[in-house]
């Protein structure tokens, strides 16, 4: 396993990095650390569930002499056999070995899989004035790590007392940044490209939060407008949900923004005796986002190992929060095996 400091030197004397990071707000925070610290790099999204040989184009494009992937729970290996410049993978999904990349993750050390955002703030940490953006991800991924120093910079921004992650995430004046950074990677891709952009030039969260900064007003605006169809969605889900004795599911259109990571947290929060299943149809595919409590005893990935084997879909993540693909068709029996192997 390649050490932080080694990442860091990698960078440095880099001088045209890739960066591809995950759609949410965790790998949007990892990439804007990395970016603002050795402020060079250009950044790619990652939106299929791995980074796979459709992103071959990318890399010729661009002709980086480095490569950093950042939260991705896998990579081809097909990839990494035509890509001939150094690969680094910083992340901290449970181990998935391929060959020909210098992969950091904390389970390989038996230590805890904090978010990939903090171990990229540890690598960048002597700029303590983005702390707040190491938070977002933090708190995103429900972690507690750096919140005394967090508090200490921003009293205001923790104004209730936090025990749990999601106090942080739920019941803090800070917690909106979760959906924030979250919204703005939905939406057409000019507009994810030009708001992440405007977010590498953000100082402090105050200049979104009051809209002090024509940057802060731009991004501020782009997150009320998703959060009113956020809200739809979650009055539809309180609303229209199937419960059984071990299960809530929801499930959405295509047609609608897909919020299944924001939405399953949420309804976690809500029902915590529950394992949620959001699934969004889209052409023949139900895209899920499952999650359970994170005191419980429910791993997920083995469960749902079962549940999708001889199916049509895949599935990865975390122990209390997986998301996925699953032909359309084969949903209802996924489901339906989940509910048998929680009795």
């Amino acid at each position: 396993m390649i050490s932080l400091k080694e990442i860091k030197s990698y960078i440095e004397k880099s001088e045209n990095p890739l960066i591809f990071f995950d759609d949410d707000s965790d790998g949007l925070c990892s990439y804007l650390l990395i970016k603002k610290y050795f402020d060079k790099g250009k950044g790619i999204l990652v939106t299929h569930s791995i980074l796979d040989e459709s992103y071959l184009k990318k890399v010729q494009e661009y002709n980086p002499d480095l490569i950093l992937l950042l939260d991705k729970h896998g990579i081809s290996q097909d990839l990494i056999d035509k890509v001939n410049v150094p690969i680094i993978w910083v992340d901290h999904h449970p181990i998935e070995k391929v060959q020909g990349v210098k992969h950091f993750n904390p389970l390989y050390i038996n230590k805890k899989p904090y978010p990939t955002s903090y171990w990229c703030y540890e690598i960048t940490k002597d700029k303590e004035e983005n702390l707040w953006i190491a938070m977002v991800g933090i708190m995103a991924d429900w972690s507690l790590k750096h919140l005394n120093e967090f508090r200490k910079k921003y009293p205001d921004l923790i104004n209730v007392k936090v025990k749990e992650p999601e106090d942080l995430c739920f019941k803090t004046k800070f917690g909106i940044f979760v959906k924030l950074f979250t919204f703005i990677l939905k939406g057409k891709t000019k507009e994810v490209k030009e708001s992440i952009s405007i977010l590498e030039k953000i100082n402090n969260p105050y200049e979104i939060l009051n809209r002090t900064t024509e940057n802060g007003k731009f991004i501020y605006k782009r997150f009320e407008k998703l959060n009113e169809e956020y809200e739809r969605i979650l009055k539809d889900a309180l609303k229209n949900n199937i419960i059984t004795e071990n299960i809530l599911l929801y499930t959405y259109s295509a047609k609608d923004t897909s919020f299944t990571t924001l939405l399953a947290n949420e309804l976690m929060y809500r029902f915590k005796d529950k394992v949620i299943i959001i699934a969004r149809e889209k052409n023949d595919m139900m895209k899920i986002s499952l999650r359970t409590y994170h005191k419980s005893k429910i791993i997920l990935p083995p469960l749902i190992n079962k549940a999708i084997f001889g199916l049509r879909g895949n599935s990865g993540g975390h122990e209390h929060a997986c998301g996925g693909d699953i032909n359309k068709e084969d949903f209802r029996t996924f489901v339906d095996r989940l509910e048998h192997l929680l009795k």
